[in-house]
């Protein structure tokens, strides 16, 4: 079959709008023919091209969108245990526990929600492992600085925990200091899971936006 023919059959061989008897003509002829497989190569790729600006734009834009939605959902989620803690604080009247809530709930929630400010700096890094490894790190730094600010705001001392239990019982020692240590370990506990969901996330959010 002439090559006219054939380079007139190829745009409905790539449509697969020919019959059978046309499409064996067409491949037998562009196994034989490098002019008519030149044709069709760029006919094909012409196509690609195509669908490529039509979808990657939009592809792009849900990406976007998914990003925006993750970055909100976690401001709104620290926001909202800040609120909680804050009013479990303002419930606690003055002493030794005074403090509790702020230490142990306000600052670690304040210091991730301030670390998500860093996600607008992605363009910055140079691999998606980097942003969230030193978002990682910025949590942990923040945390730590807010909770020495609450240490000295609400002077908190060992000297305070001797004098809370100093000429207690036996038995009220035992089961109060316990008591306090581990609820005060529980900032310590929730710093680091904050920590990791700033890892996890920030991860997320760079795959989410492109970055390799």
């Amino acid at each position: 079959m002439k090559c006219n023919i054939i380079q007139d059959l190829i745009p409905l061989y790539i449509d697969k709008c020919c019959c059978e008897d046309s499409k064996k003509e067409v491949e037998a002829h562009l196994n034989e023919c490098s002019e008519c497989k030149a044709v069709f190569d760029g006919m094909t790729a012409d196509i690609d091209s195509k669908d490529t600006s039509c979808t990657t734009p939009k592809t792009s834009k849900i990406n976007d969108w998914k990003a925006s939605i993750l970055q909100s959902a976690l401001l709104f989620a620290s926001f909202l245990i800040i609120t909680i803690g804050v009013a479990i604080e303002a419930s606690i009247p003055h002493g030794f526990d005074n403090g509790f809530a702020a230490f142990n709930i306000v600052i670690p929630a304040t210091g991730f929600m301030l670390s998500l400010a860093n996600w607008y700096f992605i363009k910055f890094y140079k691999s998606k492992k980097a942003f969230s490894n030193f978002s990682c790190l910025i949590t942990f730094l923040l945390i730590v600085c807010a909770g020495l600010w609450c240490g000295f705001h609400y002077e908190f001392s060992i000297f305070d925990f001797i004098n809370a239990y100093w000429g207690s019982s036996f038995v009220d020692f035992f089961e109060g200091v316990p008591l306090h240590l581990m609820l005060y370990g529980s900032g310590i506990l929730f710093t680091a899971a904050l920590c990791l969901i700033s890892k996890f996330s920030s991860n997320a959010y760079a795959k989410m936006l492109g970055k390799e």
